[in-house]
């Protein structure tokens, strides 16, 4: 080989590397899957309601801070100025006591709604998570679908072009051509609504995640990677126990009654301590003498100190009303605790039968539908290329296995979501 050549072979591989380079360097780089549950951790810290929830917290606990500084003091300064040289200055100083266990009855209540709070972000924590639980069972419902139509596409367009071969032979009549087709088309339409269910359930997946709709998401999962429930029993205790709207409800009844020692406190006696300083310049017109027999004004200045208490007593008015009212919000909160208490053990009973008969609905398909109808199916195709039956057999029967096909994705679907309503049942935030 001459040199010539040799610099051509390196300069057309030195091309080749920068070529590739450059592609690679432009083809997007695929986005990092990730799972459901990694999905729910990601949506719980960046979801814009619950940030704003969180930001409530904080307020709330700012509160406490206010509730817990006492009343400032009162400066009060006067003056009086009279007509002739009289004036008067007074300067008074009121302390407020804050008696009666006032601060601690609004650090109490300030301290109620910090525990309510906080017990409504962890139920919104509680339903989010349940919420994209049961969005990404959608989208794997509409994704295996979307598999199944896939296979039956390429099936027929496969068959299509056959049927058209055996046409252009003589073996088949052209109708045999329009049928296909139009089965064809028939799952290709289908394809593009199943296609578009599951870019919808993704969109809708982000928004509750608080990523952007055009961000990029690729979920690995499926419906068949549902999670095996906790056992009846242990359900129904971790949720009476620490459910999240369970816990808001206790601790609104906590700051009911926190309420009532508040009212109670504001009806009690207070006390105020003042003192004050009470500067006074008064004379007369006439003249008077000294000691030593100079004359001067009859004026003088006079320096006056005083002190004195403010005691507030509760004799007509004792709060009587708000008392009364918080004792009755009280009463209803420890009633909606009870009422609760009922709702999550039926709602524990209602998801795990609901689970119980998604499972025997499954065995079912799996045991005696699903692999019978693929026989079927396959057998008829077989009898349809022997010539025994015809292309509308094969049609009506594969539709009969997207049927049972579909009707196996709703199946599984159903004890997906029966296992992620046993979850939220149950107040699972995280598996």
């Amino acid at each position: 080989m001459s040199a010539t050549a040799r610099s051509f072979g390196t300069l057309v591989a030195m091309m080749a590397v920068w070529t590739l380079g450059e592609a690679g360097a432009q083809s997007p780089v695929p986005p990092a899957e990730i799972t459901v549950e990694e999905l729910v951790i990601r949506a719980i810290a960046d979801n814009p309601d619950l940030r704003a929830a969180r930001a409530e917290i904080e307020a709330a606990i700012a509160r406490v801070q206010q509730a817990a500084l006492r009343p400032n003091p009162m400066l009060d300064v006067s003056g009086q100025k009279a007509l002739g040289p009289d004036n008067n200055l007074m300067v008074g100083v009121t302390w407020p006591l804050d008696r009666g266990g006032r601060k601690e009855g609004r650090v109490g209540v300030a301290e109620g709604e910090v525990e309510v709070k906080r017990a409504h972000v962890l139920d919104r924590e509680r339903r989010l998570a349940s919420e994209i639980r049961l969005k990404a069972g959608e989208y794997f419902a509409a994704r295996r679908n979307l598999a199944v139509t896939d296979d039956l596409l390429r099936i027929n367009h496969d068959a299509l072009r056959l049927i058209r071969e055996r046409i252009r032979q003589g073996a088949l009549p052209a109708l045999e051509e329009n049928l296909m087709l139009v089965e064809v088309n028939r799952l290709d339409a289908a394809r593009q609504v199943q296609a578009s269910r599951a870019d919808v359930a993704a969109l809708q997946l982000k928004l509750l995640a608080g990523m952007a709709p055009d961000a990029p998401l690729a979920l690995r999962g499926d419906l068949a990677a549902a999670a095996r429930p906790v056992d009846r029993s242990e359900a129904l205790r971790r949720a009476i126990e620490a459910r999240p709207d369970l816990r808001a409800a206790r601790a609104e009844g906590r700051a009911a009654r926190a309420r009532i020692a508040k009212e109670e406190a504001e009806g009690r006696w207070d006390a105020s301590v003042n003192v004050g300083y009470q500067r006074q310049e008064m004379g007369f017109g006439l003249m008077g003498t000294t000691e030593s027999g100079a004359s001067r004004p009859i004026q003088d200045v006079f320096h006056i100190f005083g002190a004195g208490v403010t005691i507030t007593l509760p004799v007509r008015n004792r709060n009587q009303g708000n008392v009364a009212a918080a004792r009755a919000e009280a009463r209803a909160a420890d009633r909606r605790v009870e009422f609760m208490e009922l709702m999550v053990r039926e709602e524990i009973e209602a998801a795990f039968a609901q689970h119980e008969a998604a499972m025997r609905s499954r065995s079912i398909y799996e045991r005696g539908v699903r692999d019978v109808a693929a026989r079927n199916l396959d057998v008829v195709r077989a009898s349809h290329a022997l010539g025994r039956l015809s292309l509308l057999d094969v049609i009506a029967e594969q539709r009969r296995y997207i049927d049972i096909e579909n009707g196996y994705t709703e199946t599984l679907r159903q004890v997906y979501d029966a296992a992620v309503e046993i979850d939220r049942a149950v107040g699972s935030t995280t598996r």
